[in-house]
């Protein structure tokens, strides 16, 4: 796991420094496992007000007044979305910013992706925004035959994205939209 993450720290992330628009920032948590690294992933709570209800994401969002830095935002969302504490030295990198789209529409929002290492456990508690926290092994997103191809009633074509099995309502989980670029672009990235 060291070297991979060693990886993912020499990576120098492409940014999108935009006037005009929104900013906002996720966490990635890698945590040590006997079996293998592990990923955290949040499914959000269904909301009409939530252009990604539903989705299968990383904790994080918008950059508050009182954030210093993006990096603070993914530490607070995380914070406050799982009662996860990320602390800044735990930070081993950073992937490339992507444009945030809902329904197949570019929005005006810059999202940043910070790569986070624990060496523990944490015990998440998720908020109403969240509803479920769960962890999933590398090796699975690795997995070729997990890959397949997710209909939206939004878009005419399906997007491409990672069976991830079945959350606790029986319903499987489906890896696709920002969250499967920004996994895309770390596998990219490690050996």
């Amino acid at each position: 796991m060291q070297s991979l993450l060693e990886t993912v720290a020499r990576h120098q992330p492409a940014r999108i420094e935009s006037e005009g628009m929104r900013h906002a920032a996720v966490a990635m948590i890698v945590q040590r496992r006997d079996s293998g690294p592990e990923v955290l992933f949040i499914q959000r709570a269904e909301s009409e007000n939530d252009p990604w209800s539903g989705q299968i994401a990383f904790p994080g969002g918008g950059l508050e007044e009182t954030d210093r830095s993006l990096g603070d935002a993914a530490i607070r969302e995380t914070l406050e979305e799982t009662a996860i504490t990320l602390r800044e030295e735990l930070q081993v990198g950073r992937l490339d910013d992507l444009q945030g789209s809902s329904r197949s529409q570019s929005m005006n929002l810059v999202i940043s992706c910070f790569v986070y290492q624990l060496d523990h456990e944490p015990m998440p508690l998720p908020n109403y925004e969240v509803a479920e926290v769960f962890w999933t092994p590398l090796s699975m997103l690795q997995d070729q035959s997990r890959r397949i191809q997710y209909q939206t009633r939004f878009r005419e074509t399906p997007f491409p994205a990672i069976h991830l099995g079945h959350a606790r309502s029986g319903k499987d989980r489906i890896l696709w939209g920002l969250t499967y670029r920004f996994i895309e672009q770390f596998l990219e990235i490690i050996p």
